[in-house]
């Protein structure tokens, strides 16, 4: 039930597979968390009145609860057929116990940070000491199906087949999303954001959008580096990212959720269709890096097509123009931190 690989100073068990249906279960318990997670963010851009003991609180919580109790009931279950209670837990999952603890303690450290300095207001619930532990914590939570899959080597096309490691990736990347709020490309057409022309506005906002490339850029070529995506990811990654903030804001008009999610999920296509004809790899380092660089001009192109339509920008094309382009310079910035040039030796 137990493989070994060698370490230093001797061998470390490793824990035996868990199979793919205690994936569905933890990514049902990650969604649950997750839900609390967005209540909590609906609740906070809402501006309703908040405290420790809220229902969007007990969500987040009990979600919480649902993914120690699973992962924890697993380990449990497995311990007297390993040889330790370190090779009880899942494959690929030992990180997630640990972002468990890390959770536990975020949680209490929550509580007392209210508790003494109330509620955080804006920005910041996002830069929160206690907030960013928690932040942490489920980050290891929800990758675990990711690295599940990622231990198995498993290299389907097939979504259904792959679609917990799917659903764990977007999980992450819609933490990031969450957290990096001030960066957010799904709310500003519910203020002014790029109508402005203040020098401060115009350049907040633009810093935003090389934030949302690089967390876009990064972490599907982690994904491209690690393992093989199968066909419907990035359709389903990004669109299911963009509903959950659209529904976090919540006071849009449907128009604008529509034509937005709809950007999200054109993006996907069109990354699915990059991926089709370039065909990146760390072996392929120049298809890799024009995919890291035209990902994000496709959404932004995209993007701003729909905002004007909807009500209008007060950028320059100019302006606009080598916004976007300059997002295309994050990606491929990012693609040398994935697949670094390959040295040559000098010549003496």
């Amino acid at each position: 039930m137990t493989s070994h690989t060698a370490a230093l100073g001797g061998v470390i068990p490793l824990s035996a597979d868990a199979g793919k249906r205690f994936d569905w279960l933890m990514i049902a318990a990650i969604e649950w968390l997750g839900v609390g997670l967005y209540a909590d963010g609906w609740a906070h851009v809402n501006r309703l009145p908040d405290s420790f003991w809220t229902v969007w609180h007990a969500i987040f919580y009990s979600g919480f609860a649902a993914v120690a109790t699973v992962i924890g009931g697993a380990t449990i279950l497995r311990r007297p057929l390993a040889p330790s209670w370190r090779a009880a837990i899942p494959r690929g999952y030992l990180a997630s116990v640990v972002g468990a603890a890390i959770f536990a303690f975020g949680g209490v450290f929550d509580m007392g940070w209210h508790l003494t300095f109330g509620v955080e207001v804006g920005n910041d619930a996002l830069l929160s000491p206690s907030h960013l532990t928690l932040a942490l914590g489920g980050a290891l939570l929800a990758s675990g199906p990711l690295r599940a899959d990622l231990h198995r080597r498993d290299r389907s096309t097939s979504l259904l087949d792959r679609l917990p490691m799917v659903l764990s990736l977007t999980a992450v990347f819609s933490l990031l999303t969450f957290f990096t709020l001030y960066a957010d490309p799904y709310s500003p057409l519910h203020g002014a954001k790029f109508s402005s022309l203040s020098d401060d506005a115009v350049f907040r906002d633009l810093l935003g959008m090389f934030v949302f490339s690089a967390l876009i850029v990064g972490l599907l070529l982690f994904g491209l580096r690690a393992t093989t995506l199968p066909r419907g990811a990035l359709p389903l990654l990004l669109g299911l990212n963009a509903l959950s903030m659209l529904l976090m804001h919540g006071h849009g008009p449907l128009t604008i959720t529509a034509s937005l999610l709809g950007v999200a999920v054109a993006t996907g296509v069109g990354g699915e269709a990059l991926l089709a004809i370039l065909r990146p790899l760390s072996t392929r380092v120049l298809q890799l890096r024009a995919f890291a660089t035209l990902l994000p001009v496709i959404f932004w192109t995209l993007y701003f097509v729909a905002v004007f339509f909807l009500r209008g920008i007060g950028w320059s094309f100019t302006f606009l123009s080598g916004a976007v382009v300059l997002c295309g310079v994050v990606g491929l910035l990012l693609s040398y931190v994935a697949v670094p040039p390959v040295s040559q030796p000098e010549r003496v």
